[in-house]
């Protein structure tokens, strides 16, 4: 006996008011399709929350530049673009979006600022930290002269610093006493009767006292600036000398200097910022003081004017002075970081093992043949070096480039390397190209 099909119903609140829902579904014959209390099917709810939309995010600085993008899932989170952001630049957070898309086609701008100098010198001294080489071979001697050569770089620096301080004060001196005396005679040009002679004589003496010290110390700062070059250049021979004998310097202590200088250069970069305002903010009160002047018809009030007129072109030259200055030590402080950033590239950590730290070979060779070509990823000038088969290096090096036939391979400390010749011309498996 066939058994008749029940439905079943039962009464449920929607935001209507209350209706009769269909809970049941047949017992027998066909599919069934549930149904949510708004109405949309279930199945449909499932699909739209999985189907999240791609949007693009767009890195943009505080002046509108845009540096860099990512595609992200849904809306932008600092879990979500944190790592996208570009090299140079840090996320600004909390993280806040400004949607410039549409509800198709999704698209987000997000903050970012640029890092400081100190922070890119410090990635970078990070990054540069794994790239090391090991050299078994000691120079003594070449290697303390190059220690002494190198010591002598920091005081003939901190001496050039001092000596570019002091010239910046004596520029500044000369432009601000310059500035006073144009101001006097212009005033007694204007009115000859004016009680100012005592002044422009005392103010003609000031500007040929501040031009002399700007001289003098012109010269102690060229002297400072050799003995300072020559420091650096000493340096460099002696560390080409000590290399060229097989050695390589066992540290990346220039990326220190150079974080000292960055630190400088980001300091007066800040105040140069704010003495360009002050300028801007200087200009624009002599405007106001030269339409203010212009209005004055009183004799009394004219004469309070420019007075104010004059205050107002002393402050705008004082500015520009000081500016001027900021802008000069920072194209200085440029000159030494760009220096000291060229020695810390061509730096190579170096480790020297002794003999009792010389390691037993890890694994047995096995044959392998073939033709590889030595390559250094991201540095075309650098020569690949040998190690011998207990992961010792020789102090031999191969031309970047250069193919080889290979005979071996086995595993050394932990890395594969190939055999090129004979068991003292192994080859790590990164600087082969086959």
């Amino acid at each position: 006996m066939k058994k008749e099909k029940l439905n079943k119903f039962s009464i449920r609140k929607l935001s209507v008011g209350a209706a009769s829902v269909l809970v049941g579904v047949a017992l027998a014959g066909g599919a069934t399709t549930a149904f949510a209390a708004d109405g949309t099917s279930a199945n449909t709810q499932a699909t739209a929350v999985k189907t999240e939309k791609s949007a693009v995010v767009v890195f943009k600085t505080a002046d509108n530049k845009l540096v860099g993008y990512t595609v992200v899932k849904g809306l932008p989170t600092e879990a979500n673009v944190k790592s996208d952001v570009p090299d140079g630049y840090n996320l600004v957070t909390p993280v806040k979006y400004n949607s410039v898309g549409t509800a198709d086609k999704p698209e987000y701008e997000v903050a970012v600022v640029e890092k400081s100098l100190v922070e890119k010198v410090a990635a970078e001294r990070t990054k540069r930290a794994g790239l090391s080489y090991e050299d078994i071979t000691k120079k003594h001697d070449a290697k303390v002269k190059f220690d002494a050569a190198h010591a002598a770089v920091q005081p003939a620096k901190d001496a050039l610093d001092a000596a570019n301080d002091a010239m910046a004060e004596k520029d500044t001196a000369v432009e601000v006493s310059k500035a006073q005396l144009a101001l006097y005679k212009e005033l007694l040009a204007k009115n000859p009767k004016a009680n100012v002679g005592d002044k422009v004589a005392t103010a003609q003496a000031e500007y040929v006292k501040a031009v002399s010290a700007q001289l003098a110390q012109s010269f102690a700062t060229a002297k400072a600036k050799a003995e300072f070059v020559a420091a650096v250049r000493k340096e460099a021979e002696a560390k080409v000398a000590y290399e060229k004998l097989g050695g390589q310097l066992a540290d990346l202590s220039a990326y220190n200097t150079l974080e000292v200088i960055a630190g400088k250069m980001d300091v007066v970069k800040a105040q140069a910022a704010t003495a360009k305002k002050a300028v801007e903010d200087a200009k624009t009160a002599l405007f106001k003081a030269k339409l203010e002047a212009a209005e004055k018809t009183d004799p009394v009030e004219l004469i309070v004017a420019k007075f104010a007129l004059e205050d107002a072109t002393s402050a705008l030259n004082n500015a520009l002075a000081t500016y001027n200055a900021y802008v000069a030590r920072l194209n200085t402080l440029k000159t030494y970081f760009d220096e000291v950033h060229k020695t810390a590239l061509v730096s190579t950590k170096a480790v020297t093992p002794s003999a009792a730290e010389t390691p037993v070979a890890e694994a047995a060779e096995v044959a392998f043949s073939g033709v590889a070509k030595t390559f250094v990823k991201g540095h075309p000038n650098y020569a690949v070096a040998m190690m011998d088969a207990n992961g010792v290096y020789t102090g031999k090096f191969l031309k970047q480039g250069s193919s080889f036939k290979v005979f071996g391979k086995k595993t050394i400390k932990g890395r594969v390397c190939y055999r090129l010749g004979t068991q003292s011309q192994w080859v790590p498996a990164e600087f082969l190209v086959f």
